[in-house]
């Protein structure tokens, strides 16, 4: 929820997938914007996102023994090729 209470808004972005398909898919920008605010405060500078606590917690899943598809289904990925970004 928003600082007023209301839901993220999702504006519709568009990907190339690892066959050369253009998909769609939904994102934050506000919400997303929110965390990296977050880590600006806390004093952390470029390179860190809201993208790289993902990796963080998708690695930290990986390394505790979960499954390539407990990562998918957390990260809220429809399609593996979503998350090998992640996993790098």
């Amino acid at each position: 929820m928003t600082h007023k209470g209301g839901p993220y808004e999702l504006s519709v972005r568009r990907r190339t997938n690892e066959a050369g398909e253009q998909v769609n898919y939904l994102a934050a920008d506000s919400l997303q914007s929110y965390v990296t605010g977050l880590y600006r405060a806390a004093g952390l500078g470029r390179g860190y996102s809201s993208h790289s606590g993902r990796r963080t917690f998708a690695s930290r899943l990986l390394a505790q023994g979960h499954s390539l598809d407990t990562v998918q289904l957390l990260l809220g990925h429809s399609h593996f090729d979503h998350i090998s970004p992640y996993l790098g």
